[in-house]
């Protein structure tokens, strides 16, 4: 689920004349928000994470043919404690990601994302026209 939000908030700040939401705008958004606790072995890159939501979104496990064609992303695992899993002198291309650090980590980004909103105008106004198109409300009737 974590991803799907990477999704969106790449999505919501995308440059004004863009309509959809792409590779590139998605690698973007994590290397600018996404940041791990300094003590994390492993520090996220776009290009990771990017074939990290590849491989669970479309081959349900830890690569996917976006691994075939940028051999440079590295495969990522995972594990339901806190801190991240990287020895590159045992496997360079595979991180274990701690879920609780992961899932932190996102909602820090997204945080963070808010707090730029806050700050950019420019932003804020892109941000604001787009969310009618991620955020639908609807009345629901019970009897």
């Amino acid at each position: 689920m974590s991803y799907v939000c990477i999704d969106t908030m790449a999505f919501l700040s995308l440059p004004v004349e863009k309509e959809s939401q792409g590779r590139t705008d998605f690698i973007s958004w994590v290397d600018t928000y996404l940041k791990g606790h300094e003590t994390q072995p492993y520090q996220y890159r776009g290009l990771d994470v990017y074939g990290a939501r590849c491989a669970v979104l479309h081959a349900f496990g830890a690569e996917a043919d976006f691994h075939q064609k940028y051999p440079d992303a590295k495969k990522f695992g995972y594990h339901d404690g806190g801190k991240h899993a990287y020895d590159p002198n045992i496997d360079k291309k595979l991180v274990i990601i701690g879920t609780a650090s992961f899932l932190n980590d996102v909602v820090r980004a997204v945080g963070a994302f808010m707090e730029e909103c806050e700050n950019n105008a420019a932003l804020r106004q892109r941000v604001e026209a787009r969310l009618p198109k991620v955020l639908a409300n609807f009345p629901i009737t019970t009897k």
